[in-house]
């Protein structure tokens, strides 16, 4: 069986670090998960704080950058973005078949310590919950 690749992709790599933690933990052995950003990674405590609450490691894989060879390999590529602060990247034509969007907040746009690390835990929180409805996706795919 061949395996699939499902590539996380968002602003800063955050959410998508976040995700393919998430993912890892999904009980599909033919998907391999990566994650990546369009602009620089952002280095924050809070990703490993938000996800030991729940017992996961961050990844410890680099940041992908959205090559076109990248895309091109990637058997879905979900972009996560915030659409009230950050505008959905474009995708080339031949790939907005295998792209689905998550609009799920960027915790950075919180500027006071308490509100953050509390958006941190939310969209963590979200970002489980788009994971597991996903599974069901890959399960059925």
């Amino acid at each position: 069986m061949t395996q699939k690749l499902i590539y996380f992709l968002s602003q800063t790599h955050i959410r998508s670090a976040i995700a393919e933690a998430w993912a890892k933990r999904l009980s599909l052995s033919n998907v391999k998960f990566i994650s990546g950003s369009w602009h620089k990674s952002k280095a924050t405590p809070f990703i490993a704080e938000a996800l030991n609450e729940f017992a996961i490691e961050p990844p410890e894989s680099l940041s992908y950058s959205p090559s076109s060879e990248l895309l091109a390999d990637a058997d879905l590529i979900v972009t996560i973005y915030d659409s009230a602060h950050e505008t959905a990247p474009k995708f080339p034509a031949n790939i907005q078949d295998k792209i689905i969007y998550w609009d799920i907040d960027d915790p950075e746009q919180e500027i006071a310590l308490p509100q953050k690390w509390a958006s941190y835990q939310e969209v963590c929180d979200n970002i489980a919950l788009s994971v597991k409805n996903l599974e069901h996706v890959l399960i059925e795919a």
